[in-house]
């Protein structure tokens, strides 16, 4: 899982490239269209490269593969993640008695 896991990186990295590209050229079609720059026309290659589609499907695409990637890297064994223990150190008996709640105003 994991050789899976670091051949997607370099993927969804250029997907979210991919994405923020998307993003700067539709920022770009609207400042020109609002400006009156070609009359329209960056509109239709707008329209003509499919990018409304595309904005639409690369974050789905990046999101789907960001989480196969969280799933691949959390999946490691139990032995990995142990619990840090300080060596020497008990509880005192007070502690263990005491019932530590929160008393209401």
């Amino acid at each position: 899982m994991k050789n899976i896991t670091n051949s997607l990186v370099p993927f969804a990295a250029s997907v979210l490239c991919g994405a923020c590209l998307t993003v700067v050229l539709g920022l770009l079609m609207i400042l020109m269209t609002a400006v009156g720059f070609g009359s329209g026309m960056p509109f239709l290659y707008f329209q003509r490269l499919n990018l409304p589609a595309i904005s639409i499907a690369l974050p789905i695409v990046g999101m789907v593969l960001f989480a196969a990637i969280l799933v691949g890297i959390s999946g490691q064994p139990a032995e990995a993640i142990k619990p840090t223990v300080i060596e020497g150190t008990t509880l005192s008996k007070e502690w263990k008695k005491e019932e530590h709640r929160l008393k209401a105003a």
